[in-house]
């Protein structure tokens, strides 16, 4: 909060009629950013809780930016770019090993930077719908909010965390299904979930400029992740 205050980040437009009209007032135009932002942290964090799931989430987000030369816009050279991706690489590779962990710390400053580059990008890049940002970060953020309704739904504090998240169940079911180490499952079911994330974000990164390109495909992913939660949390429980 204090961050967004003092450098008076804002996201705008957002080009649906009535938020704009909304966040004219500067004020809810702040609150709107720290709330997105607060929201894709904790969501981050969710989502750390199987090694190289949320890095290599980031990876892949950097990559389309690569694609799309959309990282011009934080003043990186492609030589920079790209060393900073195989930097990630290398700490992906340690992370999916059991040598390195992300901790609360890492998921929380790393996405923090990853959703203020992101609006940055946004803020100055013509032409770029923000659904398109809004999908590179859908799966963290709805892993947040289902959360949330989930455990409201079953009249549970939303402040105690569980098991019960889609990588979780994903985890459990390769360890099931296939009699394998926990460390297996571990990176099977982490690069299954980013392997998933990467061909939406391709397929997505085709168009950037359509808005309802970008709102079909969001909806896909999250019709997509009931889908297979539903079928996962009926394995669970058999």
């Amino acid at each position: 909060s204090v961050f967004i205050f003092y450098t008076k980040l804002e996201v705008f437009p957002t080009k649906i009629d009535f938020i704009d009209n909304l966040i004219d007032n500067t004020f809810f135009s702040y609150a709107l950013t720290i709330f997105c932002l607060m929201i894709l942290i904790n969501g981050s964090n969710f989502i750390d809780g199987l090694n190289g799931l949320f890095l290599g989430y980031i990876i892949i987000i950097f990559l389309i930016l690569l694609k799309t030369n959309l990282f011009y816009s934080l003043g990186f050279s492609v030589e920079q770019f790209s060393f900073l991706i195989m930097a990630f690489i290398f700490i992906l590779i340690l992370n999916y090993s059991n040598q390195l962990f992300m901790g609360d710390s890492g998921a929380y400053a790393l996405s923090f930077l990853i959703g203020l580059s992101l609006i940055y990008i946004y803020n100055f890049t013509s032409n770029l719908s923000p659904f398109f940002i809004i999908l590179l970060l859908w799966y963290p953020c709805f892993e947040n909010l289902f959360s949330i309704i989930r455990k409201f739904t079953f009249r549970k504090s939303p402040l105690k965390p569980d098991n019960k998240h889609l990588h979780q169940y994903l985890f459990q079911f390769f360890i099931k299904k296939f009699n394998i180490k926990k460390i297996y499952a571990n990176n099977l079911a982490s690069i299954t979930i980013n392997t998933f994330n990467l061909i939406i974000f391709l397929i997505g990164s085709l168009n950037i400029s359509h808005t309802a390109y970008q709102i079909k495909l969001i909806i896909f992913s999250v019709i997509f992740y009931l889908a297979i939660y539903k079928l996962l949390k009926i394995f669970s429980n058999n």
